[in-house]
């Protein structure tokens, strides 16, 4: 069975609804069992109140295995959802559920179907809501934990007041492991603003704090959700059971960035020697560049006289900042002319080192060095060709400007891309024709959208004479409907205050240019330019 999204209702299964509602068969419920959409709950609910025993024991049976696939913060859009179905577009098939009281409640024996008191918690009127809160109250199996902190934000106090009651009297370590699993809803009161609940979120860190409770959160580190993983190993890291070194060593190797720069963050405020060098020597390895940094940030305060190898493996980092770190570290320890040492590697023949290499001779050379970053502007490697871009917009973009928009109409959309990002730092290098020429008869869609990117880099009126220019010259959809995107940001952004008026003859080639563009424009957007030009 696969289960959908919140919020997704499928064609096929508001059919089995409509279905559901006019035939009343219970074979409608089993195809939306099937479905496994969620959505689909706030509909079904109408039935648990049903005279006919099939169809309420199916709506029972149904909503029940589809709450035990929704996730936690599903269920408070579900709260939400009851509200907006129910009472305002109910039936006639609903009029009992809507119409449920307090005394109703009250009559259920005691082996109704749990699912039937959980639904009543959503329910629209506060007096059922209430009643059904001391029903679900009766429940010690955890289960009742998720409903009880959703209902802890119920706009109805007294609703509030008895759950809070009930929440603390289930903060033990029998329940840990339900608080981890409902994280969301937990985090969630730390948002709402009807009542203080800083003290019970306090209860609950401190009970997943206590040792007993370690088990449960060294399984919550292996959970699929990102969240949890990162709260559990926090936890994890405070509680007095935990070995420190053991929970950041798995919080390094978890697949997670945000985990892994969490964790070398803290490794250097937990741990210290051998332990804090076998854990940094892991970080300075890491795929990700904030890990790398925090590595030999570390290594270069607490172990200096082992740092220097590392910082010069640094020096060729693929990652500037990591780079920079790496320079600003080194240069404390030994005196390193940055410039040869990029230009020794570059003349090296490792190819592999090449792009860092010219990247660092970019980052630390003069206006000179150009000329040998250049020498590799034509290299067979998409990455050598976009740090020779880089590089010599750093270096010397005015002389070798000419390469850097070659560079634009390269094969190879990051390097494209690469020299559109220079081109917009140095936009005295472009030139407005030769871009609306490159829109018009490029053959590549990547570079045709840098070109694109690059033509509200010059405003005002030479921006909009190149708009209708192109309008004029493609009859490429996407192309004619970022035009339009772009006049539009050009007529609400623009402001013509500061601009010099235009000439007569520039006036006259606008409002020309304009008229040939009249049928691919909107009219009303046509007479505001032409307002906008002649006003």
């Amino acid at each position: 069975m696969m289960f959908r999204p919140r919020r997704e209702l499928s064609q096929q299964v508001q059919v089995c609804i409509n279905k559901l509602y006019k035939q009343q068969n219970s074979k409608w419920i089993g195809l939306i069992r099937r479905s496994g959409e969620i959505a689909a709950i706030p509909y079904l609910t109408p039935f648990l109140e049903s005279p006919d025993m099939e169809l309420q024991m199916a709506a029972e049976n149904t909503i029940s295995e589809l709450l035990q696939h929704c996730p936690p913060t599903d269920l408070v859009w579900l709260s939400e959802k009851m509200r907006e179905y129910l009472p305002y577009g109910f039936t006639e098939n609903a009029s009992q559920w809507v119409h449920l009281t307090t005394e109703n409640i009250k009559k259920w024996p005691a082996s109704v179907h749990p699912v039937k008191i959980i639904m009543a918690s959503f329910h629209w009127n506060g007096y059922v809501r209430e009643a059904a809160l001391k029903r679900i109250t009766e429940f010690h199996d955890g289960s009742e934990i998720p409903f009880l902190l959703i209902r802890l934000n119920d706009w109805v106090s007294p609703i509030r007041f008895h759950t809070y009651k009930a929440l603390k009297q289930r903060i033990h370590t029998h329940n840990a492991g339900i608080f981890i699993r409902n994280l969301a809803l937990v985090k969630r009161l730390e948002h709402c603003s009807r009542d203080r609940y800083e003290a019970l979120l306090q209860s609950v860190y401190d009970l997943l704090r206590e040792p007993e409770c370690l088990p449960e959160l060294e399984q919550g580190m292996t959970s699929t959700d990102r969240d949890i993983r990162r709260f559990c190993l926090q936890m994890a890291l405070e509680s007095r059971a935990a070995v420190p070194a053991e929970i950041l060593e798995k919080s390094l190797y978890d697949q997670d960035a945000s985990i892994r720069v969490w964790a070398a963050r803290q490794t250097g405020k937990a741990l210290s020697g051998s332990e804090l060098k076998r854990l940094v020597l892991l970080m300075v390895q890491d795929s990700f560049p904030a890990v790398r940094r925090e590595g030999l940030e570390l290594l270069a305060y607490r172990f200096p006289e082992e740092a220097v190898p590392f910082l010069k493996l640094g020096l060729l980092d693929r990652n500037a900042i990591v780079r920079e770190v790496a320079r600003r570290y080194l240069l404390r320890m030994e005196k390193v002319s940055y410039t040869e040492f990029y230009l020794d590697t570059i003349w090296s023949g490792d190819e592999h080192l090449l792009p860092a290499a010219l990247y660092g001779l970019g980052e630390t050379g003069q206006a000179e060095d150009a000329q040998i970053i250049a020498e590799y502007a034509y290299h067979s490697v998409a990455s050598v060709r976009k740090a020779v871009i880089r590089s010599l917009a750093q270096l010397d973009a005015g002389t070798y400007g000419e390469l850097i928009r070659q560079g634009l109409m390269d094969s190879h959309p990051g390097v494209s891309r690469e020299a559109a990002q220079a081109l917009k730092k140095h936009v005295y290098l472009l030139e407005k024709d030769e871009l609306v020429h490159g829109i018009a008869e490029n053959t590549r869609i990547h570079v045709q959208r840098n070109m694109l990117r690059l033509l509200p880099s010059f405003g005002g009126w030479t921006q909009l004479d190149g708009l209708l220019d192109i309008l004029m010259q493609t009859r490429a959809g996407w192309i004619q409907h970022e035009v339009g995107r772009q006049l539009n940001n050009w007529i609400h952004l623009s402001s013509r205050s500061f601009w010099n008026r235009p000439s007569e003859e520039q006036t006259q080639i606008l409002l020309s240019k304009l008229e040939a563009c009249n049928r691919m424009m909107d009219r009303k957007k046509v007479h505001l330019l032409r307002w906008m030009i002649t006003s």
